[in-house]
């Protein structure tokens, strides 16, 4: 072969090794993708003692989403061509100055807070009767973002109506300590990972969700913990409740 064939067939080996290197480089970026879900009616998600407590023919599923880091340019290429995962700047997850630990604590200090305040919330709702106790275990889930779903478990145990009436219904929010429904983050991944007829979803969120609702999902906006149960008792009743 003649020296500046060679030259070019090296050059080329050194351009297509440079080209697979930077196709596999890492980059400042995260995946944001549906995460399991959690019916919060299931058997040891939310404990009550010194009250009767009712059963539920349906179920009330948390939503989450999970975040996969250290990623290379290939895997973030891949999520151009998918609608249901995201591709977020890194430190919109993981501020500078703060290690990953550090944001993990915050997630959990910030769920344990939604713990507490779905408690209160739910039993002002039920008239807060005397000698009741209420547990919440749910495990690896941080933020503040699962209270709706957990204040409506808990008022749906010390009920006796199901409020459910027999269907499985999805939902996410933030819940204030008046009841208010907050935004989330991740509403996109959240509805694609509720595989379900109804999504309740944060009044303030029905802008967004809407541009992505996944085919056959019905939307219920609810901007406090009573829209929620005034969309749970109109859908367990065969209607529809009032929507994005």
């Amino acid at each position: 072969m003649p020296k500046r064939g060679v030259l070019v067939g090296v050059g080329a080996v050194v351009t297509a090794l440079l080209v697979v290197g930077a196709w596999f480089a890492p980059v400042p970026y995260v995946i944001r993708e549906p995460g399991p879900v959690l019916d919060v009616l299931g058997p040891e998600v939310i404990t009550v003692t010194g009250a009767d407590v009712s059963a539920s023919t349906g179920q009330l599923l948390l939503t989450t989403v999970e975040v996969i880091d250290g990623i290379d340019a290939a895997a973030a290429a891949r999520i151009w061509f998918d609608d249901r995962d995201a591709l977020i700047p890194r430190e919109a997850i993981f501020p500078a100055g703060q290690s990953t630990e550090q944001v993990v604590q915050t997630n959990q200090e910030m769920f344990a807070t939604s713990e507490n305040t779905a408690i209160d919330v739910a039993l002002g709702k039920v008239g807060r009767p005397a000698g009741v106790r209420v547990a919440i275990k749910v495990d690896e889930v941080g933020g503040p973002s699962a209270g709706l779903m957990l204040t409506l478990g808990i008022i749906d145990k010390l009920t006796a109506a199901d409020l459910t009436g027999g269907h499985v219904i999805a939902g996410t929010g933030q819940i204030a300590a008046d009841g208010t429904v907050g935004p989330i983050g991740g509403i996109t991944q959240k509805l694609y990972g509720a595989d379900v007829d109804w999504f309740l979803v944060p009044a303030a969120n029905c802008a967004e969700a809407l541009g992505v609702v996944p085919p056959g999902l019905t939307l219920a906006r609810v901007a406090t913990v009573d829209d929620a149960l005034l969309a749970l008792r109109t859908i367990a009743a065969g209607g529809r409740p009032a929507t994005c």
